[in-house]
């Protein structure tokens, strides 16, 4: 369980929110040990792109972001484009909640330090996430992935 968070959640998209604290609190539950600053913000397309072109210089949308601002205590920023979690989740034919829940740990996970860059890691970071997931009682969504 978390010792001690505090998430706040930025939704520049839907009129009411499409996730909560307490959901992004569960799905973090198992893998948060530590005082926590989390900002998850949704995003549109454009800002999801403008952002990832200035970070990591690919000038188009991705469905997560992570900005680690301090690792003590940990304090970051998720960044999720709605509209690609959206494409994704109906591609990949599970639950658009399911998919926020992956991305979100996914997000967290980097800024934990783990990383995707080169096989070894990537593996040890998909086992990371699936075995989260099951806890939360969502199955493996590297069955049917198609992120990069």
């Amino acid at each position: 369980m978390l010792l001690s968070q505090n998430i706040i959640i930025q939704d520049t998209i839907h009129k009411r929110k499409l996730l909560s604290k307490k959901k992004c609190t569960l799905w973090l539950s198992n893998i948060v040990k530590a005082e926590t600053t989390l900002t998850i913000r949704i995003v549109s397309e454009a800002e999801s792109q403008s952002l990832n072109n200035q970070y990591r210089k690919k000038n188009a949308p991705t469905n997560v972001l992570s900005f680690l601002i301090n690792d003590n205590p940990l304090l970051g920023d998720i960044i999720l484009c709605h509209a690609i979690i959206k494409k994704e989740a109906l591609a990949q034919k599970k639950t658009i909640d399911d998919h926020y829940a992956h991305l979100v740990i996914h997000g967290y996970l980097h800024l934990i330090g783990f990383d995707h860059t080169k096989n070894d890691d990537a593996l040890k970071m998909e086992n990371k996430e699936i075995a989260v997931l099951k806890k939360l009682g969502i199955k493996n969504p590297y069955l049917s992935n198609i992120m990069e």
